[in-house]
């Protein structure tokens, strides 16, 4: 039996792990939880999957709970505490680097659907978490399906990654009514249920130049032997090229219960962790990005390049530049502006130790709030 807690609770990713782990009784039992700012959903998500320990990372008042839940208000008390099989880190945003080196400390494996962890963190901290012994598993769909592809293949073999996107919404919209959208519009995903930022990321294809950085690091690749294609279906999750010349390809329907289930299992599935895949009436199609509708993916691949802090940055802005347009101040097509003017300053010289990653990011976010680019 292996025990997990779940970083993030209310969120989609929390919630996703919840439907997971319900089919998955005999496997993992969730010992433990946390959440931000929605306490009430937490604690009745608690009392209905029985899960003894929750941890408030905010001031919100603490309500009225039964004795059966016991409340943390310092994350990594808690972990060290409860020392589970495994820890989600489900957490939105640049916060949850925080909730990784917690759980790193804590000596749990690490169940990573935050990117960007990955992304400030680089192998500054995988070598961190290596040397402490710590196995990192990505969640997110796209590289829970390269690392199962590359350890199937073995990465001696694999020649190239590629890396799928759905699009977004507006991959069809004509180029001058960008300027129409509104936050609303764009944080409605046409394929994934998701949160309003990831969303937004999602649209401007910012997440899958997050998610290309995040590969780089993870697997050692160069930015030269990894690619972007576009597929709507969001069906086929990632692909690798071998020496070969041929291409191996994990598909399963999108749903994020699959890599949730895989990481959280310690990636064995005894069994189906969602609906299977049904191929009767699939039509599969696959494109080469437009960097000109979505300028978002060439930034990443450079930012990997220069190296330093150029990836730091890169989240940084656009998370400022994302809150910015959700806030009605920047106009949709405003938000690659403002990140690539970032990107313009010099990031060469790179964080040398973790604790110095949140200066870099509020230089760069800061610049995005003062428009002094």
């Amino acid at each position: 039996m292996r025990t997990a807690i779940i970083l993030g609770l209310t969120g989609s990713i929390g919630t996703t792990a919840l439907r997971g782990v319900s089919n998955f009784r005999d496997t993992v039992t969730v010992i433990g939880a946390s959440v931000h700012n929605n306490v009430d959903k937490a604690v009745k998500l608690c009392l209905e999957h029985n899960i003894a320990n929750l941890c408030i990372t905010s001031d919100a008042p603490c309500p009225s709970v039964p004795d059966s839940i016991k409340i943390y208000r310092n994350l990594e008390e808690m972990l060290c505490t409860l020392r589970a099989t495994v820890v989600l880190n489900g957490i939105a945003g640049s916060a949850g680097l925080a909730a990784s080196v917690s759980t790193v400390r804590s000596g749990s494996e690490l169940a990573l659907a935050n990117k960007e962890t990955v992304v400030l963190g680089g192998r500054l901290f995988l070598d961190w978490a290596a040397s402490k012994g710590v196995k990192v598993i990505p969640v997110d769909s796209e590289h829970s399906a390269l690392d199962e592809l590359i350890s199937d293949c073995g990465k001696e073999n694999v020649s190239k990654l590629v890396i799928t996107a759905s699009g977004g919404p507006f991959r069809n919209t004509e180029l001058d009514k960008l300027w129409e959208i509104s936050p609303q519009t764009a944080a409605n995903h046409p394929t994934w249920k998701m949160g309003p930022k990831i969303s937004i990321d999602s649209s401007t294809l910012a997440n899958k130049g997050l998610e290309v950085i995040e590969a780089h690091y993870l697997f050692g690749f160069d930015p030269e032997k990894i690619e972007v294609v576009i597929h709507p279906q969001s069906v086929v999750h990632s692909m690798v090229r071998t020496t070969s010349g041929q291409v191996y390809a994990q598909m399963s329907p999108p749903d994020m219960v699959f890599p949730i289930m895989r990481a959280l299992t310690g990636c064995h599935f005894e069994r189906a962790a969602g609906k299977e895949l049904d191929f009767t009436e699939l039509d599969l199609n696959f494109r080469k990005p437009d960097f000109v509708r979505f300028p978002f993916v060439s930034d990443a691949f450079e930012c990997i390049r220069k190296g330093g802090s150029y990836p730091i940055a890169y989240n940084a802005a656009d998370e400022a530049a994302v809150a910015l347009f959700m806030q009605g101040k920047l106009k949709y097509p405003q938000i690659h502006t403002a990140v690539n003017s970032v990107l313009q300053l010099d990031w060469s010289k790179g964080a040398k130790t973790l604790e110095e990653i949140p200066l870099i990011e509020k230089r760069a976010y800061d610049a995005v709030l003062s428009g002094e680019l």
